[in-house]
């Protein structure tokens, strides 16, 4: 009887290990099977990181050539205006000092007839102040008598046979021309010799 009892206690704890046996086999298996699991999934999530970070990659390089862009095209505008704001004011220039040259022109013609009263000496004054600012903005006078016309600087007003001028000579200037820099205030206007007059 004693036996009987001892056998069957035998044996509970015998089913008792092979239980716990297997089920630390189960839970081994288990875990295994969950890194298994785990391991695809954090490459999952990786492959689904990369996608991201080259997009932002290409936006940060699509901002930096925008950003370029703008500033080349605010340049280009910068130069733009001040290339305008140069030409308007050398435009304006041009144009009052054009706008002064009949005043010159009174003030010569007087000086021609000038005496020396001090009427004709305040004239002087004035012309010579006229003068000194026209040079001080480099305007300088056309050269005339004695030179090639030149359709560019000069304008004919005549052509007349001449004894002691070649055909195409300037003999006479009956306006003073201009120039400021290299351009044209206003061109000198002249007679152009025709030649040497013909002989009976």
């Amino acid at each position: 009887m004693d036996n009987d009892k001892e056998e069957d206690l035998k044996a509970t704890e015998e089913a008792a290990a092979a239980a716990e046996a297997e089920e630390g086999t189960a839970s081994t298996a288990s875990q295994a099977e969950g890194s298994a699991t785990a391991a695809p999934a954090a490459e999952n999530e990786n492959a689904e990181q990369a996608p991201d970070l080259a997009t932002l990659e290409a936006a940060l390089a699509a901002e930096k050539d925008k950003n370029v862009r703008l500033y080349a095209d605010f340049e280009n505008f910068r130069r733009r205006m001040e290339r305008e704001r140069l030409e308007t004011w050398a435009r304006a220039e041009h144009e009052i000092l054009a706008a002064l040259l009949p005043v010159v022109d009174n003030f010569d013609r007087a000086m021609a007839q000038a005496g020396d009263d001090p009427f004709s000496e305040g004239v002087r004054m004035v012309h010579s102040s006229l003068i000194d600012f026209l040079a001080k903005r480099e305007v300088t006078t056309i050269a005339t008598v004695g030179e090639p016309f030149d359709t560019a600087i000069h304008e004919a007003v005549a052509y007349q046979p001449s004894p002691d001028a070649e055909e195409g000579i300037i003999i006479y200037e009956t306006r003073r021309g201009y120039m400021v820099g290299q351009s044209v205030l206003r061109p000198a206007s002249v007679i152009v010799s025709s030649g040497k007059p013909e002989t009976k």
